[in-house]
């Protein structure tokens, strides 16, 4: 797992957009320097619980050991590049138990599209569907005791200073995400599903 949680830094909007643009450029050129299959990113979006339909708060993206917490709430917009990344068709984004996810970006405030979201759960062997995260994380890739913690999860993510647990779970499960998606091969879902309409 990640062995090193830092502190964010806090900027004003328009300079942590700056900030944010370029560490997604850094991002996908040094994919396409190092990596020999497409790139896959860990996402996941945490909310206020309580309420019929409570708005997204945060969204974490993971590549590699490099995660972004973006605090959706505190924004007034997001830049064109966060958007296009979302949609970038050769870019799989891997979530776990995520059938919220999606449909909460694209129906509030900042209507942010991913043009392909998948449930790693689904791609896992028959007998792990429905277990819990951390036995899937032991199971997959052999490490212990990574949970997610019930309340954290049900925790403030609205609040502008998250906790340093917030930070630590969400980090850590975007990261399994992304070390789940490329180790089983996601990006060849949407190839697999072409060769078969072709077919």
């Amino acid at each position: 797992m990640a062995r090193r949680i830092r502190r964010p830094h806090f900027y004003q909007q328009e300079e942590y957009i700056d900030f944010f643009g370029q560490r997604i450029h850094s991002i996908l050129f040094f994919h396409r320097l190092r990596s020999k299959h497409p790139l896959v990113v860990g996402l996941d979006v945490q909310w206020k619980r309580g309420g019929s339909d409570p708005p997204p708060r945060v969204l974490q993206l993971c590549v590699g050991i490099r995660c972004l917490i973006i605090q959706l709430s505190y924004y007034s917009y997001v830049p064109y590049v966060l958007r296009s990344f979302l949609n970038d068709k050769r870019i799989t984004f891997v979530g776990v138990w995520n059938s919220q996810d999606k449909g909460k970006l694209e129906r509030f405030h900042h209507r942010l599209e991913i043009w392909r979201l998948l449930d790693v759960k689904d791609y896992l062997d028959g007998w792990l569907k429905n277990r819990s995260f951390e036995v899937i994380v032991a199971a997959c890739l052999g490490h212990e005791g990574v949970r997610k913690d019930k309340d954290i999860c049900m925790s403030d993510w609205g609040v502008r200073d998250l906790s340093y647990d917030q930070i630590v779970q969400t980090s850590h499960d975007v990261y399994v995400c992304c070390k789940l998606g490329v180790k089983k091969q996601l990006w060849k879902v949407e190839e697999e599903l072409k060769l078969y309409f072709v077919g």
